[in-house]
């Protein structure tokens, strides 16, 4: 089993509940289990936030 590094965990927190929960596990290379249960240990939520109003989600695509 892989070990979480710091860096890991600093980018699952700053991606959480502003991506989907499996865009979130390709970004750091694990299964979509493995990183529902790690946010689960660190309270965190991966439900998306609804976009407040006049503002739009921006994509990796809308991005570039």
């Amino acid at each position: 089993m892989k070990r979480w590094t710091p860096d890991e965990i600093s980018k699952l927190k700053s991606m959480a509940q502003k991506y989907p929960a499996v865009r979130i596990a390709e970004e750091l290379g694990r299964g979509l289990s493995a990183t529902v249960v790690k946010a689960h240990e660190l309270k965190l939520s991966l439900r998306l936030r609804k976009p407040k109003v006049g503002q739009e989600e921006v994509t990796s695509t809308e991005a570039a």
